[in-house]
């Protein structure tokens, strides 16, 4: 066999291996971007007051690193919005106008408005940043400090703020800013309502699972407040 035969023969081998190699790996980019896909996907599907998006890590390479920056992303998210949650069904709250909370801390309430002051520091401070980090340009960013190649962020972003995932963010928002202001309103109206007990102290008893006052007037005034909750 002549020199240029097996020349030939040697660069027919290099380019073919050079296109199963290439071939492989567009092959294998495919199906690790298809696997990132089904688990944003799947992820999507998930309910956000109460699960978690700490899941196992499906595809590989820097797609992984697009993963998992959106796992974190909503899985802190999630974790958030349920302590908030937690602070809205938490008995304490809930009980604070009971027959029950009169007799334990009334008549100065002391408890009940150092409770409801720390309360509603911290359910604001946690219902501010929830709200805040809904917006486009905190979620965006949050890819920046994993990886800086534009075509894993644009990746990124593409997945983050697809329909289902907007549509997803928009309605949670709007939960959260109706939520904050009804809250507040329990806040509000609970601290009137305590206050109102303290100045009128001697005025008012609880008795038979009630409330009941001297006068018509205050039991109308008491009424009204409770009405705005």
């Amino acid at each position: 066999m002549s020199s240029r035969r097996k020349f030939l023969l040697v660069f027919c081998f290099i380019v073919l291996d050079m296109f199963l190699v290439i071939g492989f790996l567009v092959i294998m980019d495919a199906t690790m971007l298809n696997d990132l896909r089904n688990e944003v996907n799947a992820l999507s599907k998930l309910d956000i007051t109460k699960d978690r998006y700490n899941r196992r890590i499906k595809s590989r390479g820097n797609y992984a690193i697009v993963e998992k920056a959106i796992k974190e992303y909503l899985d802190e998210y999630a974790l958030g919005l349920q302590e908030v949650f937690a602070i809205m069904n938490d008995e304490q709250l809930t009980k604070l106008l009971s027959y029950d909370n009169y007799i334990e801390d009334g008549p100065e309430f002391k408890k009940s408005l150092t409770y409801l002051n720390v309360t509603r520091e911290d359910f604001n401070e946690k219902i501010d940043k929830l709200i805040d980090d809904l917006d486009e340009e905190n979620i965006s960013n949050h890819i920046n400090s994993k990886i800086s190649d534009p075509y894993y962020v644009n990746l990124y972003k593409e997945l983050m703020f697809d329909d289902t995932m907007k549509e997803e963010f928009s309605d949670t928002k709007n939960l959260l800013e109706k939520t904050k202001k009804s809250v507040n309103n329990i806040f509000d109206v609970s601290t009137e309502v305590f206050n109102f007990l303290i100045l009128n102290n001697g005025s008012w008893t609880v008795e038979d699972g009630e409330i009941k006052f001297l006068t018509a007037d205050l039991y109308n005034y008491y009424t009204t407040l409770i009405g705005k909750l």
